[in-house]
């Protein structure tokens, strides 16, 4: 046997020995095997923990893959992505059902939302919705959905890649979807191209993110209309409201903020600026903070509802883009999109704790608990 060859069998035994034996080491996610040379690059070869993530062992993430149309499912326990869920086109967004039984993913390029059971992840349901939808809350009693809808056409000259950005200058609407039957039983109009929407703890409001018109709709819910339009910034994305309904907080993409609206006057109170491209925010339980991905600036600001002032950055990877708080308020989870991945985040010391291999172009993420 040559020298060389003998030095690459050597060299490719002990390569395999350190994997084998390194306790950090964790499945990689099944979608990795497809990636290009620059994607590999970008996206984590191993998942990572800093510490035990046994707090989890209860916990589900799934993240919306835009890029390869699919949905990933992670167990925390473990720190894996064990599932890969094929889905409609363009997965912008999921959310989990308030009884835990459906993720409902949102499906932009196929105009439609598709269910999956969480206890076996796969797909029950698909019901069409119209143009371009984005986002989707629910009832408290999980019966009924509303998804923002863009009402945009390919022929309005939407740029591929930026579907739920995109379109015509017509009003968009939010769907109001009852999932039982699966049809649609009403249209809210509201602003150009809505985005993300969140309704108030105490079921009275959903606020809703026109990313075109730069304002945001109240739809009073008992009657199934808006009540007000409030003005904000350039291109709100998403909106967060504390759990006692006092405040809401908008990302201002094109401005680098975030606006504080008071519910009780329905009146923007505050500009807080944050990094660069902010995205999707989340309020934590105790309602005293709010965690927002930045996608400019690949990381997140953190900002305390009292003073209304960022109190912390935390860098994440490429892209951060979703944000979603756990029940217990100890973990944030941030998609990054650039890196096809998800950041944990310990909320007591506000660093990167784990990090784990998704899908590729993750963007909206929620968790069953």
């Amino acid at each position: 046997m040559k020298k060389s060859t003998q030095m690459l069998l050597v060299t490719l035994l002990s390569t395999i020995t350190i994997t084998a034996c390194n306790p950090r080491t964790l499945q990689q996610s099944p979608q990795q095997n497809n990636t290009d040379s620059a994607q590999t690059q970008q996206t984590p070869q191993q998942n990572t923990a800093q510490r035990p993530m046994g707090n989890m062992t209860e916990y589900y993430v799934y993240t919306a893959n835009e890029d390869d149309s699919s949905v990933s499912v992670i167990n925390m326990a473990t720190m894996q992505t064990t599932v890969t869920v094929p889905v409609g086109q363009s997965p912008h967004n999921v959310q989990v059902t308030p009884d835990g039984n459906f993720v409902y993913v949102v499906e932009n390029k196929s105009n439609s939302i598709s269910a999956i059971d969480t206890k076996t992840n796969t797909v029950t349901k698909t019901i069409k919705v119209g143009e371009g939808p984005s986002h989707i809350i629910f009832s408290p009693d999980s019966k009924k959905a509303y998804v923002t809808v863009g009402e945009m056409a390919e022929s309005a000259g939407m740029k591929s890649g930026d579907a739920h950005m995109g379109g015509s200058d017509t009003k968009g609407n939010v769907y109001v979807v009852d999932l039982a039957s699966g049809k649609v039983t009403a249209k809210i109009p509201v602003g150009q191209m809505p985005h993300g929407l969140r309704m108030s703890p105490d079921g009275k409001y959903i606020f809703v993110a026109n990313s075109n018109s730069n304002n945001i709709s109240v739809i009073d819910v008992s009657a199934n209309k808006v009540s007000k339009t409030i003005k904000v910034g350039k291109m709100p994305t998403q909106v967060a409201v504390t759990p006692d309904s006092k405040l809401v907080f908008v990302t201002i993409g094109d401005e680098n903020r975030v606006d504080v609206i008071d519910v009780s006057t329905l009146e923007v109170k505050k500009l807080i600026a944050v990094g660069g491209n902010p995205v999707q925010n989340f309020v934590t339980p105790d309602g005293k903070y709010v965690y927002v991905a930045n996608t400019g600036t690949s990381n997140v600001s953190v900002i305390n509802t009292a003073t209304l002032e960022v109190t912390a950055t935390i860098p994440a990877a490429s892209k951060s883009h979703g944000a979603v708080v756990s029940k217990d308020g100890k973990n944030v989870f941030i998609t990054n999109t650039g890196a096809n991945s998800v950041s944990v985040v310990d909320t007591s010391s506000n660093t990167v704790v784990g990090t784990v291999a998704v899908g590729k172009g993750p963007n909206g993420i929620t968790i069953k608990e």
